[in-house]
């Protein structure tokens, strides 16, 4: 696929007929026939900033949203759940990347009370309505505001609110108590050290010293879903196989020891005391808002800014990183 294409700042059409992902061409390529979705239909704020007055909308269609991971998505539902908070009788529809993990995709049915429909690509472009409000999110990785913008702001402003004046408390994932209720029976400590790349996550080598830790100040169990061979310690990836069971287990803990994955937003819904450490995003594109959460960065230029990464230097380079943090702790 064409780099340019592959990057674009929105989503793409097929034979000038079908809206498709760039994302969910990778699972199925196609070398021709592919232009820039540039519709008069469609708003998309990397091209044209605009703003939308939501108390006089009545429906509202997102076009390739809200990203292919968990986190992400997390955030731009807290994002719809805003516009229902200023127009609870607007109709959100998602359309969807097809190929995304189902553990992502699920979290959309979890937001019912969000979302009106969800649907995937392909997508033809005449199932856009001129009576809609249409606003294109594809490929938001690619963003310059995706980059600069804390996230939460960021899906606000690609859908045309003026996210400097949304309470800070809009940003904070609460969609997720009303949807997933806590139910408490016990009190334990949660270790999350996996993000979706391991860039972002947090070695091996380093779980059984931050178990110890936990545990020493504490003095409760610790579960989590790395390797630990702490005596106190419990693997429970196995309890959690599906996205709200995984929801749940951070939901019910008493703090979450994390790095820059979804289980960081999923605390901060709850207002879980949470501790993240970052190694290549700056805290405050993640975590500004999250009142009960301390974050660490401990990454550097030569990192800084990027998503994901399996380049084998760049990742023993975060491992050296890591272990001079942990030696001074």
């Amino acid at each position: 696929m064409n780099i340019d294409i592959s990057q674009n700042n929105g989503s793409l059409l097929l034979n000038s007929t079908d809206i498709v992902s760039a994302f969910d061409l990778i699972y199925c390529p196609i070398e021709r026939d592919l232009t820039k979705l540039n519709s008069s239909l469609v708003l998309n704020s990397a091209l044209r900033n605009f703003t939308i007055d939501y108390r006089l909308k009545q429906d509202l269609t997102i076009i390739n949203g809200m990203g292919v991971t968990l986190g992400d998505s997390i955030i731009g539902i807290s994002a719809l759940e805003a516009i229902k908070r200023i127009n609870s009788q607007v109709r959100i529809r998602v359309i969807r990347p097809r190929n995304c993990e189902k553990y992502v995709n699920d979290i959309y049915y979890e937001a019912k009370k969000i979302i009106s429909k969800i649907e995937y690509m392909p997508f033809s472009l005449r199932d856009i309505s001129p009576n809609d409000t249409n606003v294109d999110i594809g490929n938001q990785v690619y963003w310059k505001d995706f980059n600069e913008l804390e996230m939460h702001d960021f899906f606000m402003k690609t859908m045309g609110l003026d996210y400097k004046s949304i309470d800070d408390d809009w940003k904070r994932n609460t969609w997720l108590k009303r949807a997933i209720p806590q139910n408490k029976k016990e009190k334990y400590i949660l270790f999350c050290p996996y993000a979706s790349t391991k860039l972002r996550s947090i070695p091996e080598k380093h779980h059984d010293k931050i178990v110890r830790m936990l545990y020493e100040n504490y003095r409760l169990p610790v579960y989590g879903f790395g390797i630990s061979n702490h005596p106190k310690y419990s693997n429970v990836t196995n309890m959690c196989k599906s996205t709200r069971q995984y929801i749940e287990m951070i939901a019910n803990s008493s703090y979450l020891y994390t790095c820059d994955s979804s289980a960081l937003h999923v605390a901060a819904g709850y207002n879980i005391p949470t501790f993240c450490i970052f190694t290549s995003i700056q805290p405050e594109l993640r975590s500004k808002y999250y009142s009960n959460c301390t974050s660490v960065y401990i990454g550097s230029e030569r990192v800084q800014g990027m998503h994901e990464s399996n380049n084998p230097s760049l990742i023993q380079y975060i491992e050296k990183k890591f272990e001079s943090y942990y030696e001074n702790t």
